[in-house]
């Protein structure tokens, strides 16, 4: 959404805002403006509108439309060379028209690959903050601007800038709103650094759009509201509100100035109050006066609608590209970010070099490849070789992707060489902990208090003395120095690099990024490594967000594993466009591949390797023949919705009963693909007071057990029916 300011005359002015909708628009509105169907999911700008304090008028943005009032299109195709609009856009004349709107950055990117016009103009998500990088959502900049109005509904202002939740009601309002603002922030739009697409070369405007575009698909997909999985609600007493005990943590009620949490009781009614604080799996909720429940006892079920407030990683991806866009940085200039996204024929010719002069180098490695496989010594070689200063691992499931990870950071180790070990969830970075701990290896894990603190503090056990919480970070450098106790190996997940406490306290410093392994890279989109946020290490000041590539300019080494052929980057299934590094096409060739498993018996892994990875995958494992599996069919079962995962019943009744009447002393596991699957056969298990702590999910499964050493029995609660796509 822009807002168009003209110059300040002696009387009154006009305020004119513009706003752009992205693909699946409301019909009603379309219609509205004789627009064809809203468009799929490929995220394509479908309309332009303009408004007055007075007066909205929306404009079809497709080139294929039929509209009147829209630009009128070439035989190609493509919207012609408007030049009042693109002056309009451009800021030719700032002294006549100023640009200004909430999300510049993004809008300003998303504008000029549409149009291809040049974009200028002013952020009002940061306009009023001190640090002029920190964004502001709506509701504190009306706050701050225009003062606490009674009864003022700060959920329902934020939420009109929600991507999932556009209609006409909506886009009529953000866009008064903005106009409103804009006219009571003109001195401060008149004097900040301005947005302005001409900072950046052509090529890094269409590639940062791209990416820009997925993140905006996914958004737009978000689920408009999530059901909550509790075991209790009570009532605190007094003003104190309700405190709801969450059952799951995957549904479990998160505080967000973007979200309200609805309780409905068994006569319909519904209360409307606020998560105030959120520990452990302990959520207080506050409502307004006469707005709560009388009985907790009463209450049916509990919603949140809305959506979470931005991460650090979010927020560090959105500063980042205000400063590119405000020419205060060159993504070019940083060689890891060429790799990935702008390579040069020198930047490709470099992914291809190998170091062939460590007869050193190699004398030392020898200890440390006694139990790999030839295809994992190969790989762990290119790991700890100067070049290729970029290393890309396919390993299909049970290859040993752990533990060539844990053999190069032993190696680094060994010769106090820091290295940062990343992954996608708290469970891999766990997983390929519990291996430096067998191997001895002096390691630090950092984990979030919200994921630990009463939820997975038990899948710690063991290597509790290497786990540094977040919230319990020193401030300073000293005290860190003394917690990491001389480990030149940390692990952490990719979002906890953007907890501005590491370089607040020196841990950069301490242990710098020159070494980057990266776990479960398949899962991860290639935009999420834009997500990096920093301190000004110069002079205090405001938070400097940054690319991981750019951010860490000591990096001499990066290392991807993970298996393009399991699971996708996250949100694939809604934007079809997403990339995870297996996918960038000047890097695919480039990938090493480890090709003997050991987790499945021969004749499954002959069957995937045939079906899934062109029969390069090798197979050793001691049972040979299909004597090793069995099928239960569950037949009554039936599918449930569980929030956003799925449950049956039936199939927890059954792995209950085999784990009572024939494993409960045995070495066995259970895998299912649903987590909320995972979650009920735990609660059964505990119910019945058998093994429950041997219960995955898929993606908790991925490295829990290492070399030879996985169960003797598998239990596979594949939940598959004919109502889920799986």
């Amino acid at each position: 959404m822009f807002v168009f300011l003209p110059p300040r005359p002696s009387t009154g002015s006009i305020i004119v805002t513009l706003v752009i909708w992205s693909a699946r628009s409301s019909m009603r509105l379309m219609q509205m403006v004789n627009a064809p169907k809203p468009l799929d999911s490929e995220g394509v700008l479908s309309n332009v509108a303009f408004a007055t304090t007075e007066m909205v008028c929306i404009l079809d943005a497709k080139p294929d439309s039929g509209c009147t009032n829209a630009p009128s299109t070439s035989a190609s195709g493509a919207l012609p060379l408007d030049n009042l609009f693109k002056q309009l856009l451009a800021g030719k004349d700032s002294r006549s028209v100023l640009l200004a709107g909430f999300d510049m950055p993004r809008l300003a990117l998303r504008l000029f690959v549409h149009f291809g016009y040049h974009v200028k103009g002013t952020d009002l998500s940061t306009v009023c903050s001190p640090s002029q990088t920190e964004a502001w959502l709506p509701a504190k900049v009306v706050e701050a601007k225009i003062g606490i109005i009674e009864c003022m509904d700060t959920f329902r202002i934020n939420r009109l800038w929600h991507e999932n939740n556009d209609n006409e009601e909506n886009l009529c309002l953000r866009a008064r709103l903005s106009a409103s603002l804009a006219r009571v922030c003109r001195s401060e739009i008149e004097s900040v650094k301005k947005v302005d697409t001409r900072n950046v070369r052509r090529d890094i405007l269409k590639c940062l759009g791209k990416l820009l575009k997925q993140t905006d698909i996914l958004s737009r997909s978000l689920p408009k509201e999530m059901l909550s999985e509790y075991d209790n609600f009570d009532h605190k007493g007094g003003d104190a509100g309700f405190k709801l005990t969450n059952a799951r943590y995957k549904t479990r009620v998160r505080t967000s100035k973007q979200a309200i949490v609805l309780l409905t009781d068994e006569r319909g009614k519904e209360y409307a109050g606020r998560a105030s604080s959120l520990k452990g799996k302990t959520t207080n909720i506050k409502f307004g006066a006469g707005q709560q429940p009388t009985q907790a006892r009463a209450i049916q079920n509990i919603r949140v609608v809305g959506q979470d407030d931005p991460t650090n990683s979010e927020r560090a991806r959105n500063a980042l590209l205000l400063k590119v866009l405000q020419g205060g940085v060159n993504l070019i200039n940083y060689p890891f970010v060429r790799l990935l996204w702008l390579p040069t024929k020198e930047d490709v010719l470099e992914l291809n070099l190998e170091d062939e002069s460590w007869t050193e180098e190699e004398l030392r490695l020898k200890e440390f490849v006694v139990n790999l496989n030839s295809s994992q010594r190969r790989v762990l070689r290119a790991m700890v070789a100067s070049r290729p200063k970029m290393v890309i691992v396919h390993g299909p499931p049970g290859t040993g992707k752990t533990t060539v990870i844990a053999s190069a950071a032993a190696y680094w180790s060994s010769f106090r060489l820091p290295v940062w070990i990343i992954g996608h969830s708290n469970v891999s970075v766990k997983n390929i902990a519990e291996k430096l701990w067998k191997q001895k290896v002096p390691f630090k894990i950092i984990v979030s208090k919200e994921f630990y603190f009463e939820w997975h503090e038990h899948i710690y056990k063991g290597i509790t003395s290497n786990v540094i919480r977040g919230d319990e970070m020193p401030k300073d450098r000293v005290a860190m120095e003394r917690l990491l106790q001389g480990a030149q190996v940390i692990l952490s997940t990719l979002g906890m690099l953007s907890n501005p406490a590491l370089d607040d306290n020196g841990t950069f410093r301490l242990v710098p990024v020159e070494r980057l392994v990266i776990d479960e890279a398949s899962q991860i989109n290639v935009f999420e490594y834009l997500r990096v946020s920093d301190n000004d290490l110069v002079k205090s000041g405001p938070l400097i967000h940054q690319s991981i590539f750019y951010k860490f300019s000591n990096l001499e080494k990066v290392c991807f594993f993970g298996d393009p052929k399991q699971l996708p980057p996250f949100g694939q299934e809604n934007a079809k466009s997403l990339q995870c590094i297996f996918n960038v096409k000047h890097l695919q060739s480039k990938s090493y591949f480890l090709d003997t498993q050991y987790r499945m018996p021969t004749v499954l892994g002959s069957f995937i390797s045939q079906t899934v990875y062109d029969s390069q995958l090798k197979s050793e494992h001691k049972l040979k023949d299909l004597s090793c599996v069995s099928f239960i069919d569950a037949a009554m079962g039936k599918e449930e919705k569980s929030g956003s995962s799925w449950m049956n019943q039936e199939e927890i009744g059954c792995v209950v009963n085999l784990v009572r009447h024939y494993y409960a002393g045995k070495d066995f596991c259970v895998i299912t693909p649903y987590d909320a699957q995972r979650s009920g056969i735990e609660r059964a298990l505990k119910a019945e007071k058998l093994p429950w702590d041997k219960v995955f999910n898929v993606d908790s499964f991925q490295g829990k057990f290492t070399g030879h050493f996985y169960p003797s029995i598998n239990l596979l609660s594949l939940h598959i029916s004919n109502t889920i796509d799986t």
